[in-house]
């Protein structure tokens, strides 16, 4: 006795029962943006490129808790109702996510490099010793504070200012991962009540300050100077006195 011919549509019906049904395809929607969330919100934190320019609305999307739980709870209810109300084979999952993830991800990258322009960063900078009115040691003393938003461009400076005249201090100031800066300044001026600026300098200003130091460690004068064309005074701490001899 011959076996059973096939039925003519079964190879049809096999194939249709691995195509996405609505409930596998949120399903798949829901997993996918659960990676993509995942993958943003590490990414953000550590800064990695190429996604340091995504824009902060959404790595704050990203990194919110409910957020993240909503998601979640989407991905394994949508799984949960598939498997409960139909029980036809699943279409390979291990295929479409990634392929939809990856979709996500470039869509993503798309917008933050081509259609959301990166956020412009903001000098933000204070100066946190020493404090108003402090008296502070002669000849020499630390400085420190912290910064924010300093790009390539920017180079960050201490100066001396009294009665209207500057004199900027030696060392550029370097600001650390963490955000903070700090620079020992070297102070015996002739009057013993002056003031420490926090500078911005763009890199002409930034050449003007390296040369007027040359000048000076070669003369042993350092001239005072009315104003630094290509500085912003970002910051201040009046009324700072050096103690006496």
């Amino acid at each position: 006795m011959g076996s059973p011919s096939p039925e003519p549509n079964a190879d049809q019906r096999s194939s249709t029962r691995t195509n996405p049904t609505p409930l596998d395809a949120i399903f798949i929607l829901f997993a996918s943006v659960a990676l993509t969330v995942l993958i943003l919100s590490f990414s953000a934190v550590r800064g990695a490129q190429p996604f340091q320019n995504i824009p902060g609305w959404l790595v704050s999307a990203v990194s919110n808790f409910w957020n993240r739980l909503f998601v979640g709870a989407g991905t394994l209810g949508t799984l949960g109702l598939r498997r409960w109300f139909d029980r036809s084979p699943a279409p390979n999952y291990l295929i479409w996510i990634p392929v939809f993830t990856v979709g996500l991800l470039a869509a993503v990258l798309f917008s933050a490099a081509l259609v959301i322009p990166p956020p412009a960063s903001m000098l933000n900078a204070s100066i946190e010793e020493p404090r108003p009115a402090e008296t502070v040691t002669r000849r020499t003393f630390v400085c420190k504070g912290r910064a924010t938003g300093v790009g390539p461009e920017t180079h960050l400076w201490l100066a001396v200012e009294v009665n209207n005249h500057i004199w900027p201090k030696e060392r550029e100031i370097h600001v650390l991962a963490d955000g903070t800066w700090q620079n020992t300044v070297y102070e015996d001026g002739a009057t013993d009540r002056f003031a420490i600026s926090l500078l911005s300098a763009n890199s002409e200003a930034e050449k003007q300050i390296d040369q007027w130091i040359e000048a000076g460690k070669k003369t042993g004068q350092y001239g005072e100077l009315l104003g630094i064309p290509g500085t912003e005074r970002i910051a201040r701490v009046d009324g700072l006195r050096l103690k006496p001899n």
